[in-house]
């Protein structure tokens, strides 16, 4: 998994496939990107992709593509990482409200890779410099972000640890981890807010002030369980 790709989890994945998504169950081989083919997704304006382009994109089932990975955990187990190439701009559909916005744009690209998300996360090598928590301003000082957390959430799904976090002014955290011998290992830091979405990977040892705000996060945290039941099938 190159670190130097830049990553990102569309807007929302196009939904016109030809599949009934009302229909009480969906096979996932239906739904999931094929390598060699051609898909497309909806992505924010900031993301400035350019034709030619390789990056890594967050592929989801519906429940987790709409709501968030907080509203249906079990859908980590079936989410999927990829590595595609932009072809370019795609046929906008049928008018819809979900799909249109002034700053959201459909693109289409290649899939050149998939594979799944948790185990793309456990192969990651040791990087002790591939991300760190970000400082914040909070009151008299400054803090790390999973110091100054509203609330949180946790969810373990096939041997990780999945935590997720509000702070105020709109930000939204997510990290996976994990714990190995005791040690917490972060794989997955990610922060999305009013001034772009961060998705860093790499496995790092936490330590020092980090392992505290997570252990904390980690005491605080309720929780969490699907809010839909299962209607995905092989």
């Amino acid at each position: 998994m190159p670190a130097t790709l830049k990553t990102c989890a569309p807007l929302f994945w196009s939904t016109d496939l030809g599949i009934d998504y009302g229909a009480p169950t969906l096979r996932l081989s239906d739904l999931l990107p094929v390598v060699g083919e051609e898909s497309s997704a909806f992505f924010e304006q900031q993301e400035r992709l350019l034709i030619g382009d390789t990056l890594q994109l967050i592929w989801c089932p519906p429940v987790a593509d709409l709501n968030g990975w907080n509203e249906q955990p079990s859908e980590i187990a079936l989410s999927q990482l990829l590595r595609v190439r932009i072809s370019g701009p795609a046929p906008e559909p049928p008018r819809n409200a979900l799909y249109h916005g002034r700053h959201r744009h459909r693109h289409r690209f290649l899939v050149l890779s998939c594979q799944p998300l948790p185990a793309a996360l456990r192969a990651q090598p040791l990087a002790p410099q591939a991300w760190h928590m970000p400082l914040i301003d909070h009151g008299q000082g400054s803090c790390l972000t999973w110091e100054a957390i509203d609330n949180c959430s946790r969810a373990e799904v096939q041997g990780l640890i999945y935590l997720s976090a509000y702070r105020r002014h709109e930000t939204y955290m997510e990290m996976f981890i994990e714990e190995v011998g005791g040690e917490l290992f972060g794989l997955l830091s990610v922060h999305l807010g009013p001034g772009g979405d961060d998705y860093d990977f790499g496995r790092r040892l936490l330590e020092g002030a980090e392992l505290r705000a997570i252990r904390r996060a980690l005491d605080m945290a309720q929780p969490l369980k699907d809010s839909q039941p299962g209607y995905l099938v092989p």
